[in-house]
């Protein structure tokens, strides 16, 4: 029992040791200055200010994006597209209030996003009430061609009379 406690305790010193020359060899040229851990620090703090922001505007993200789905471009309703594009453009201008940032950035790239499903749903809409005007046209036209069309040359079947009398 005492050498399986001697082996322990040996296998635990053995691990202490490799563990501490493993980390000095691994770290011994990393300096860790103050500016660096300030630039780290400024760093996670822009970082936390971003989410803030991206938190914060998430019920303009929502609204716009509901507003979109919601849109009916049959209806002619001006001041709800009025609405949209305001919603578009106030999502586009939190991206540009800070340039430098990559996270910021994505404010810009989801206005885009919603414009063109905004600009998509309009256009499929236009596209399919073209196709159902050109259906009824077609139809209205191929109506008046029957109906004024003269019968076909072919043979002829002329109804015989019946005979109920015999």
């Amino acid at each position: 029992m005492r050498e399986r406690r001697l082996q322990f305790i040996y296998l635990l010193a053995a691990l202490c040791l490799l563990t501490l020359f493993i980390s000095f060899v691994a770290f011994k040229n990393n300096t860790y200055s103050s500016s660096e851990s300030k630039r780290v620090s400024n760093k996670i703090k822009q970082q936390e200010q971003i989410l803030k922001s991206q938190l914060r505007n998430m019920p303009l993200l929502d609204s716009a994006y509901q507003s979109i789905v919601a849109f009916q471009p049959q209806v002619n309703a001006v001041f709800v597209e009025v609405e949209i594009e305001e919603d578009l453009n106030d999502i586009k201008r939190l991206s540009t209030s800070q340039l430098d940032n990559t996270r910021s950035r994505s404010f810009g790239q989801i206005a885009d996003f919603y414009r063109m499903m905004y600009i998509d749903k309009k256009i499929v809409w236009s596209k399919q009430s073209n196709i159902s005007l050109f259906r009824t046209q077609l139809d209205n036209c191929s109506v008046g061609l029957i109906s004024n069309a003269a019968p076909a040359p072919g043979p002829t079947t002329v109804a015989q009379p019946t005979t109920s009398d015999q």
